[in-house]
């Protein structure tokens, strides 16, 4: 599946993707013993240079845990902090150029 956003080049990413967590909210305050293969799978997808729309974002953690198929204390701690350290690369590479 190729993907892109906000002028980005177009990636594909990794196929297939692991199964969603069974229940979002499983893990909502506290860390689960390890990160779910579905969390890991979308570090590597943020770390080769995806990042999701705009849309997603604004949904909230609930939809975005939800939507990325990972717990919801995955979403908080790692995703999100991780996409918005992309996004301020990004935008201070962009004011550099």
């Amino acid at each position: 599946m190729k993907t892109g956003s906000d002028n980005r080049r177009w990636m594909i990413l990794e196929r297939p993707k692991p199964a969603k967590v069974s229940d979002a909210e499983e893990y909502w305050l506290f860390a689960p013993s390890q990160l779910s293969a579905r969390c890991a799978y979308w570090v590597r997808q943020i770390e080769r240079g995806w990042l999701p729309n705009r849309r997603i974002v604004r949904e909230g953690y609930q939809n975005g845990a939800d939507w990325y198929g990972i717990y919801i204390w995955e979403y908080l701690n790692v995703l999100d902090p991780l996409i918005t350290q992309k996004r301020t690369q990004l935008a201070s590479s962009c004011s550099n150029a």
